[in-house]
C-alpha cells in the first residue's frame, strides 16, 4: 500500500487516514528507506516520504523503536511469500516450476540481506506461527509471537513441496531436492557468499536438476541428455549437443 495518493508529490502532505491504514503506511515507509538507504532512516526522512508530519509518527507509533520492531516483523512475515508461491500453475513442467519458486526466493533472500544489513542485524527475528497471516495471505500486526515456534515455516515448508509431484523422475526424495535448491538459492543470491558472481534462477534450477559435469550422449533411461533437459522442462536448444554437455 503506497503512503502517497495520485499525483501527490514527495513532502506534500497526505489525505487522513485510519489509525491501521496509518501505521501499515509508516511502517511500508521505513523499510522501503531502509532498503534504499541502506541504513535505518530517520523519523524526519519517514516523514518526508510518507508526506506528513514529523509528530503524526508518534501519534500511531509511540517511539521510533517501536516502528522499527513493527516494520522488521512485517519485512519477515513469510506469509505473502507462500501466497506467491501457491500461485505458481502446478501444472508447468518441474523446471518451470522450480524456477519460479527459485525466482521468489531469491527475490525473498535479496530483500532479507539488504534489510538485515541496514538495520544491522546479525540473525532474523523470532518470528512466531504466523498462523493468522497464513490465512489472510499478508502480514497481521500484533499476530507474531515473541517466542520462537519450531513449526513457524511448517506452513510455508508445506506449500513448497506440493510444488515438486514428480517423485518418479527423481533420483532423491522431493523434498530434498527442494532443501537442496533452497539452499543454493541462499548461497547463490548473497554477493559476499558469491563472491559478486550471484547465481540465475535458471543457472541454480539447472545445477541441482543437471548437474555441471559433461555427460554421455545418452542417459540410463535411453534418453539423450537433450531430450532428458526438455522432458523436464528445459531449452535443449542452451545444450551444447554437439559434445553431449550441458552448459
Amino acid at each position: 500500500m503506497s503512503t502517497r495518493v495520485e499525483g501527490q508529490r514527495p513532502g506534500q502532505r497526505a489525505a487522513p487516514m485510519n489509525p491501521d491504514d496509518r501505521r501499515d503506511a509508516l511502517i511500508e515507509v521505513f523499510v522501503r528507506l531502509a532498503h534504499r538507504e541502506g541504513r535505518k532512516p530517520t523519523t524526519s526522512e519517514i516523514a518526508q516520504e510518507a508526506g506528513v508530519a514529523e509528530g503524526t509518527i508518534f501519534r500511531v507509533f509511540p517511539t521510533k523503536e517501536i516502528l522499527e520492531k513493527e516494520a522488521v516483523q512485517a519485512a519477515f512475515c513469510p506469509a505473502p511469500v507462500r501466497r506467491r508461491i501457491s500461485a505458481i500453475d502446478p501444472e508447468g513442467s518441474l523446471r518451470d516450476r522450480l524456477v519460479d519458486f527459485t525466482r521468489i526466493m531469491q527475490l525473498r533472500f535479496t530483500e532479507v540481506f539488504g534489510l538485515m544489513g541496514a538495520l544491522g542485524l546479525t540473525q532474523p527475528p523470532n518470528r512466531g506461527p504466523h498462523q493468522a497471516c497464513y490465512e489472510a495471505g499478508r502480514h497481521l500486526r500484533g499476530h507474531a509471537d515473541e517466542e520462537e515456534h519450531v513449526a513457524a515455516h511448517q506452513p510455508l515448508l508445506e506449500t513448497i513441496h506440493q510444488l515438486v509431484h514428480d517423485d518418479d523422475q527423481l533420483a532423491v526424495p522431493a523434498a530434498d531436492l527442494v532443501h537442496r535448491i533452497r539452499l543454493l538459492t541462499f548461497s547463490g543470491s548473497h554477493p559476499g557468499i558469491a563472491d559478486g558472481q550471484v547465481l540465475t534462477p535458471e543457472e541454480i534450477v539447472d545445477t541441482v536438476l543437471f548437474g555441471l559435469l559433461r555427460r554421455p550422449s545418452t542417459t540410463e533411461s535411453g534418453l539423450s541428455i537433450a531430450e532428458l533437459h526438455a522432458q523436464l522442462g528445459g531449452d535443449p536448444r542452451l545444450l551444447a549437443a554437439d559434445e553431449g554437455s550441458l552448459p
